[in-house]
């Protein structure tokens, strides 16, 4: 089988969308399956994930979601004759969506919204709560929702949580473009407490945000180490708790039972932030940079109950058990 992907990332989109779909790409070359990957934006670090692996990476520069898209995306499809198109991007929609299926592949949709309408064969929503939303789905199609889908990328798959002595081991992170530099931010207020810790901090800010937040750390040496963007995984795999933004992240760190402390930064994290905060999984401070205080008021609570984050982490690892990526795959058929 053949799969062509249609997903970008960048500063305005962030590279969430992107990266779901590396996971399944991961996950379906494993299984013999030929993928390909149609984004505008080449050169974005995420899309150099997918060259790594050496997957055919096309590049088309019209706008996203316009009729040229839906054009260009059939036409990568016929080339490379794929029996499917997964599409991952808020700018695809249903007029897009039915010029795509006129050419003859099957398409997945990833969503994280709900209560949509949708012309694809079959729908993901992979955010825990999902399965309680509505959608209006043309012509009987499927909608497989609810964190039994979620993809996760093939080293969460095989990864292991690490413990080891010392202060707590705090991460923060706050997504693929943190044009805010929320994680200076965080940082300041980190600073003022007072029970011990070790902090991971993901700064993707632009490069004066990120020398900016290891100025800082200089003074706090102590406390913090600050890290441009890099490979997550294992960083996740030695953490006791996290503070950061949701969507991808935060599932990545329920599927290694992490406890987290969350600040949405965009509508689509919304519901899936909520959803794991009613499952006992994070506690939900709010939204964007005003959350902040608070936020570090709930990692300090945290910080000095290592029970609630073991109860915390335990409902997170049965909530996210790591075989989204297969219940997809046999949905593809």
């Amino acid at each position: 089988m053949n799969i062509l992907f249609r997903a970008d990332a960048g500063e305005e989109i962030g590279s969430g969308h992107l990266m779901r779909c590396f996971g399944l790409a991961q996950y379906l070359r494993d299984e013999g399956m030929s993928c390909s990957l149609l984004t505008t934006g080449r050169e974005e670090p995420a899309a150099a994930r997918w060259q790594e692996e050496e997957i055919d990476v096309r590049e088309q520069q019209v706008e996203h979601g316009s009729p040229e898209d839906a054009v260009a995306t059939s036409e990568a499809a016929y080339e490379v004759d794929a029996q499917w198109i997964v599409a991952d991007g808020y700018d695809f929609g249903l007029n897009w969506q039915r010029a795509v299926r006129e050419g003859g592949p099957h398409l997945l949709c990833f969503d994280d919204l709900g209560g949509a309408s949708f012309a694809a064969d079959l729908v993901v929503n992979q955010n825990p709560g999902a399965q309680d939303m509505s959608y209006d789905m043309e012509g009987g199609s499927r909608v497989l929702a609810g964190a039994d889908y979620v993809v996760l990328r093939r080293e969460f798959r095989y990864l292991k949580r690490k413990t080891s002595p010392g202060p707590p081991r705090l991460l923060v992170t706050f997504g693929g473009y943190d044009r805010d530099n929320l994680a200076l931010a965080a940082m300041g207020e980190l600073a003022k407490l007072k029970e011990p810790f070790a902090a991971t901090v993901i700064c993707t800010a632009d490069a004066r945000g990120l020398e900016e937040a290891k100025s800082f750390a200089t003074s706090h040496e102590q406390k913090f180490r600050v890290l441009p963007p890099t490979d997550m995984a294992p960083l996740m795999a030695a953490t006791d708790l996290a503070l950061c933004a949701g969507g991808t992240t935060s599932l990545e760190l329920a599927s290694l039972g992490v406890p987290m402390v969350l600040v949405t930064v965009a509508d689509n994290q919304e519901p899936g932030a909520v959803a794991l905060d009613c499952a006992g999984c994070a506690r939900l401070a709010g939204r964007g940079g005003a959350a902040l205080p608070d936020a570090v008021k709930a990692t300090d609570d945290l910080l000095h109950n290592p029970a609630a984050r073991e109860d915390m982490g335990r409902a997170s690892a049965v909530l996210v058990d790591g075989r989204g990526v297969t219940r997809i795959a046999r949905a593809l058929g």
